[in-house]
This record gives structure tokens, C-alpha cells and sequence, in this order.
């Protein structure tokens, strides 16, 4: 672990913490390793504990997400499937005289959430590495990055989760990275993952020069004689990415074994992985066969030119799609082709219909001229292929929707279920073309607060106007949108419940819980009129994501017939203010009817 043991000891939060604090501080990473090294020593998995027994869960708030049936007062499950959703009577009736009785008084069952845009790998390099996602200032940043690389014995320094808030528009300077090692390489690479930041030697060993081109669809930060200044965006990152050692096999399988159980932590059951390498797909399979893959995984395969991406063409894709019943397993399936439609804000790359404000001007970049975006997309079309999209800028939003409005011109409205990830900023010509053209709208609602990001880096360069257009969750959904909820894990918190309570209030978690309920006015507000309410939220994350991920007949609420994929929380989401939202826990997760977290510890 790059981590030192020592920060380790003196950030530990126990499992059965707050995970509220997930934002704010180190995970228990050690406790979490920790158990997944014993359930494997000792032959164990989450998926051992079966239900033999009927479980019915009575005595407390249940949310169905079934608007037929949106209330009950009891749910029994028999086999890892839910038998009846209604009365406590008929439960009674209903469930064998050895049925396991599970009160839930004053807290609250719900379908297990749905992340629709995680990065599993990733996310658990974050959970065994050195994230810095919780550093507050920049003088917090500067002492955890030494204290991580203080035991390091690796020949490359990197830490994931940088905060480029911290910094001007250009990034942090290699002699500030210098000031962290000049004996070993360094990279830090931004908790966005566009960009990287790297010090003098790193850049001596990738060879990166005033003399350096910089890639097409990249951005190398210079200073004014053209020097390098040490951040590197979009494809640039290769430059010196190439260069880092990578994981072996098992460190990447430790590492996804870990992002599943942290998952489930956080009351996820099923996730779209937003973009996989083969390994990654042999790893989920493994974990599948193993009992140990305790989440039902959709995954993309990322479309794109260069050692980065699976596929250069949408050919390609079809090749695979005839492996797919091989490939897949009963909870890992491939299920979509990730295009990168444009960059983001903060390099200026994000494609936007008015240009920016900064010197440099310009409208951002395009991926792909219109015709060839067009193109590929009619393509994947044809072949019966699911699109999902990373779009930030209102120009980039447009061009893929254009393509998705060529594509139903060319055959009819199909039944795929294309998305459009992030939404940063969409145009208001544009919101009703959602619906219209049956595209789904995938937020991440946690980014939708004025924080270090918006105010410093893209306010200055889009005014404040585009600002208070951001994110605009109640515009799309009053347009008539499939809004759906994710993370973007390992660029923001896994907590699904964080990302809730910032979509009812717009306004940083981590601040308004300290205050009276009745203050939530006193913190600053990104764009009130486009808050959303709890149902809203709650759909995002349970039914409408399983919808959008195709398995909407199985999971995503509490149908008789569905899989018995469930969430205990601690406290019922509609008897606690707002601002609280996010110090709600989740106590149980369970999938198919199996306990495979419960707080206190992960359950084998």
C-alpha cells in the first residue's frame, strides 16, 4: 500500500462510524483489507450467508419505488425473491412459522440503490492507495501527500484525488510537487480524472520538453516561454501514464473485491461500471464465479482511439456482443459502448454552445466532428447497442443528442436507453429533447453545490450565468426526463445518501448538517430552483437507474417477483430534515435475500 501505516493509525474511523464522514476523512482502509484477507484465508465470501428461511421486514417506513404500490407494511422474502409487498396480515399468512422477523422500527427499507456511473477499479485504487479526496485546504493536501509518500517504497510516487480548486486555472507547478520529492517520480492525478500533475523528474522520465508536441485532444499547462508547468489533461496524461508501473493481476483483483464490498457498505447493489478493460472484465467474472461479487454489474466498453480504449470500431463491438452470453455471468454483463463526447470545464476542453471567457476563448473541443459522431452512434444503433455518453458542456450535450436524434431518424424510437453522463451544462433548447428522443439523464448530484471547483475554476472562465445553470435536475425532470443517480466513484463519495440530501438543497453536505434545521438558508446555494424533491432522488437511485441499466425487471423496487436486492436505513429519509440526509447509515444491504453488509462490520 502506497499509504503509510502510521497516517493510516491516525485517520481510522471504525466500520461502524458515520459513513457521512466518508467525505470528509480517510476510509478504514486496514479494517477493510483486513476482512477481505480473512473471508479469503478462512474460504469465506459474502454470498455464504444464505437465506434458508422466509424474511419478512415489517414495523418501519417501506419505500417500494412501485407507484402502484408505494406503500406497505411488510415484505417477505423466500429463495432470494420477494413474495408479497403489502399487509402485515397477508405477511403473516404468507411466511413459514420459521421465518426470521426483522423489525425495522423507525428506520426504513428501500430498494438496494443503483449507482449508475462507478469506476470500480479505480475506486478501490482509492481504497488501497493514497486518495487525498478529503484534504479541505491546501496546507491539509501538502502534509497528507508527505505523509503517504513518508513509507513509501515504491519507485513511483501517485496519489489519486487531487483537488484542482486548490489551485489557479492552470494547475498546480512542478516545483510545489518538487517540494514532495525530487528523488522519486510524482504523480497526482485529479479527483476529476482528466488531468495529472507530476514533478521535475517525472516529467525528465517521460521526456516531456518545451519541445514536446502536445497531443491532439490534449492540453500540456506551459508558462510563457512554453515550458511544461507540470499538469497534463485528457489524452496528454499518456505521456507520462505510460511510464507508471502497473498493477499486477491480483493487486487489481484485491482492489476490486474491496470496491464491492464498499459498495455494498453504502447500501449498492447493482452499479454501471462506465468503462472496462479486458482485465477488468476477467476479474468480475472470477469474483462471480466466487460467490464474492456481491453487486449487479452492467458494464461499457470504452469506444476510442489509443491503448487506453477496448474498441476502435463499432464493428468490433460486434464480435464482442457474440461472445456476450460467454462473457457474462449470472451478476457481471456487458451492456453499453462509452463514448467521450468532450473534456471538462476546468481545461477549458468541455464543448460549450457560446465560448468561453478567458483569454484563450474558443468553445472547448468535440471528440468527433459532427458526421463521425453521427455516424458511429447510427452504427451502434443498428446493431442494438446502448450508447452511454460522458457530455460536460452545453455543445458537447448537443452533438451527442443530435446523433441520437440522426440515429432515431434512421430507424424509429428504439428501446435502448442511451445516456448522457455528468450534464454540467445543457442548453434550454435542449431539455425537452430528452424525452423526445428517450435519452436518460444520468447526474451526479453531489457536484451540484457552488464548491471549490464551480467558484474558482469554472466560474471564471463561464460566468455566472452558465454557473446558475448547472446541473439542472428539476429543469430535465419537469421536461419529462429518466433522471438517474451516480457517482462517478472514485471521482466523488460513494455515498449515495450524500448525493441525495445535495439534490433536495444544492448546498454542501458537509457544512449544512452542522447547522440548526431551520438555517439551511445561511449556506450558499447553487441554483435553488433546481432542486429536486426526496422521491425524485430516491427514483434516481433505485427504480429509474435499474430501468436505464436494462434490469429493471428484476431490481430497482419491491415487487413481488423481483430479486429480494434490499437497504435497511438507520433512520426513515422522510422523518429527518433535509440537511441530515447524509448522516443517515446504512445497517443492512442485502442481495438476493443474503445479508451481505451489515454496520459494524462486513459480513462473510
Amino acid at each position: 500500500m502506497a499509504i503509510g501505516a502510521d497516517y493510516l493509525e491516525q485517520t481510522l474511523l471504525p466500520m461502524s462510524a458515520n459513513p457521512s464522514e466518508y467525505g470528509r476523512t480517510v476510509m478504514s482502509r486496514r479494517l477493510l483489507m483486513c476482512n477481505v484477507i480473512l473471508g479469503l484465508l478462512l474460504g469465506l465470501s459474502p454470498m455464504a450467508t444464505v437465506a434458508s428461511t422466509d424474511l419478512v421486514f415489517a414495523g418501519g417506513h417501506i419505500y417500494t419505488a412501485d407507484p402502484a404500490n408505494p406503500r406497505a407494511d411488510a415484505v417477505v422474502v423466500r429463495n432470494g425473491e420477494i413474495i408479497h409487498v403489502g399487509s402485515m396480515n397477508e405477511a403473516s399468512a404468507i411466511a413459514t412459522s420459521d421465518a426470521s422477523w426483522i423489525d425495522i422500527s423507525g428506520k426504513m427499507l428501500l430498494p438496494g440503490f443503483h449507482d449508475a456511473h462507478v469506476h470500480t477499479r479505480l475506486g478501490g485504487r482509492s481504497l488501497t492507495g493514497c486518495d487525498v479526496t478529503s484534504a479541505d485546504s491546501l496546507d491539509q493536501l501538502s502534509q497528507m501527500l508527505k505523509l503517504c509518500f513518508s513509507t513509501s517504497e515504491k519507485p513511483w510516487l501517485v496519489a489519486e484525488g487531487l483537488n484542482l480548486g486548490f489551485f489557479g486555472p492552470a494547475g498546480p507547478m512542478s516545483p510545489w510537487i518538487d517540494a514532495l520529492s525530487t528523488t522519486k517520480p510524482v504523480l497526482l492525478r485529479a479527483s476529476d480524472g482528466h488531468s495529472v500533475s507530476i514533478n521535475s523528474m517525472a516529467m525528465r522520465v517521460a521526456g516531456i520538453t518545451a519541445k514536446t508536441l502536445t497531443p491532439v485532444s490534449g492540453v500540456i499547462e506551459r508558462d510563457s516561454d512554453g515550458s511544461p508547468t507540470g499538469t497534463l489533461r485528457e489524452s496528454a496524461m499518456d505521456l507520462v501514464e505510460r511510464h507508471v508501473p502497473a498493477e499486477s493481476f491480483a493487486e487489481r483483483r484485491e482492489m476490486m473485491q474491496i470496491a464491492v464490498q464498499e459498495m455494498n457498505r453504502f447500501g449498492i447493489t447493482s452499479a454501471f461500471d462506465a468503462w472496462v478493460g479486458r482485465e477488468d472484465i476477467d476479474i468480475y467474472r472470477d469474483l462471480d464465479r466466487g460467490g464474492a461479487l456481491t453487486v449487479r454489474i452492467r458494464a461499457a466498453l470504452a469506444y476510442g482511439h489509443g491503448a487506453l480504449f477496448t474498441l476502435d470500431s463499432p464493428q468490433e463491438y460486434e464480435r464482442l456482443v457474440s461472445d456476450g452470453a460467454q462473457l457474462a455471468t449470472e451478476n457481471f454483463k456487458l451492456g453499453a459502448v462509452k463514448l467521450f463526447i468532450d473534456g471538462v470545464l476546468e481545461g477549458e476542453t468541455a464543448a460549450l454552445v457560446s465560448p468561453y471567457l478567458s483569454e484563450k476563448g474558443g468553445r472547448g473541443d468535440l471528440t468527433y466532428t459532427q458526421a463521425e459522431l453521427n455516424s458511429i452512434v447510427i452504427d451502434l444503433s443498428k446493431r442494438g447497442v446502448q450508447v452511454y455518453t460522458h457530455a460536460v458542456g452545453d455543445g458537447g450535450v448537443r452533438s451527442i443528442l443530435d446523433a441520437f436524434e440522426a440515429a432515431q431518424t434512421a430507424f424509429g424510437k428504439s428501446d435502448l436507453r442511451n445516456q448522457i453522463s455528468h450534464l454540467q451544462l445543457i442548453h434550454p433548447d435542449d431539455y425537452s429533447r430528452f424525452s423526445e428522443l428517450g435519452v436518460v439523464a444520468n447526474f451526479q448530484a453531489l457536484w451540484a453545490l457552488p464548491d471549490e471547483w464551480i467558484m474558482n475554476l469554472n466560474l471564471p472562465v463561464v460566468g455566472m450565468e452558465r454557473v446558475q445553470r448547472m446541473y439542472p435536475i428539476a429543469s430535465l425532470s419537469r421536461a419529462g426526463a429518466t433522471i438517474v443517480g451516480g457517482s462517478d466513484w472514485n471521482v466523488s463519495s460513494l455515498n449515495p445518501l450524500e448525493a441525495i440530501e445535495v439534490g433536495l438543497l444544492r448546498q454542501d453536505w458537509t457544512k449544512n448538517d452542522r447547522l440548526p434545521d431551520d438555517a439551511t438558508d445561511q449556506i450558499d446555494t447553487l441554483n435553488p430552483d433546481e432542486r429536486v424533491d426526496l422521491d425524485t432522488m430516491l427514483r434516481a437511485y433505485t427504480v429509474n437507474a435499474a430501468w436505464a441499466m436494462h434490469q429493471d425487471t428484476i431490481t430497482g423496487s419491491l415487487m413481488r417477483g423481483k430479486r429480494a436486492d434490499l437497504v435497511v436505513l438507520s433512520k426513515d429519509l422522510f422523518a429527518v430534515p433535509p440537511q441530515k440526509i447524509s448522516t443517515v447509515f446504512v445497517e443492512r444491504t442485502y442481495m438476493n435475500g443474503n445479508l451481505v453488509y451489515e454496520s459494524g462490520a462486513v459480513t462473510d
